[in-house]
């Protein structure tokens, strides 16, 4: 049943997810060399970056560092790609909704990551490569991100991991956990605005207001709308 944590700090829910990767670990005791991973969704703006990385922080005080951040963003095609389509300009103009992605790519990494078996000190350490994503650039990087096989938990990060849409989907059925951060529409729009104008996207600021409300904020709704149930909702 999902938890809605909206009457808690950042802090707090932090501090709830970190009880609950705890428990996780715990019972992976019973099937050591099998991966932990959690779906970490939300609306564009809503922060995930912000929890995750808050999250990673309070594990490490606790003594736990093998965890991996895997963000979905290394999957948006390349502007090349999205030069190719059909309908260029509606591809650029909506980059950023789940068609301007490469979904079969992005699920079939989070399949090796689950079929992958945990490794200890006294094996070698098996690398996975995941891509990043450039915003100065505007595009993907390849294989920046490294994935140990020692890692025992893999947070997946990004705006669809929770979609109930194929292939997307098979990511909540491969995870341990599924969260979802979420945001009123008006302080996200500000937030993109912002964000869109500081990357250099938009050259003003109503510029950029205008992509949020044409773009992001749909993608929003129709992640809300299409949204696999989650264990834990944070309200950021």
């Amino acid at each position: 049943m999902a938890r809605d944590l909206t009457t808690n700090s950042l802090s707090e829910s932090i501090l709830d997810l970190v009880r609950r990767i705890d428990k996780l670990l715990s019972d992976q005791a019973l099937n050591p060399r099998q991966r932990i991973l959690v779906a970490l969704a939300g609306v564009p703006g809503s922060g995930k970056s912000t929890v995750s990385h808050a999250l990673l922080a309070e594990l490490a005080k606790c003594g736990i560092r093998d965890v991996a951040v895997v963000p979905m963003d290394g999957f948006h095609y390349t502007k090349k790609v999205l030069s190719t389509f059909e309908d260029v300009e509606l591809a650029f103009q909506r980059r950023g909704a789940p068609f301007t992605f490469d979904a079969d790519a992005f699920v079939h990494l989070i399949k090796t990551l689950h079929s992958t078996p945990v490794t200890n000190q006294d094996e070698p350490d098996l690398v996975i490569k995941a891509p990043s994503f450039d915003h100065a650039l505007k595009d993907p990087v390849q294989d920046e991100i490294l994935i140990s096989s020692r890692n025992r938990l893999v947070i997946i990060e990004g705006n669809y991991t929770l979609l109930d849409e194929m292939p997307w989907r098979d990511i909540a059925s491969l995870s341990n956990e599924k969260w979802f951060v979420d945001i009123p529409a008006e302080v996200a729009r500000d937030r993109l605005a912002k964000r869109h104008l500081a990357a250099g996207i938009e050259n003003s600021f109503a510029q950029a207001v205008a992509r949020a409300e044409a773009n992001d904020l749909p993608n929003g709704d129709m992640i809300r709308s299409r949204l696999i149930k989650p264990d834990v909702i944070i309200e950021n």
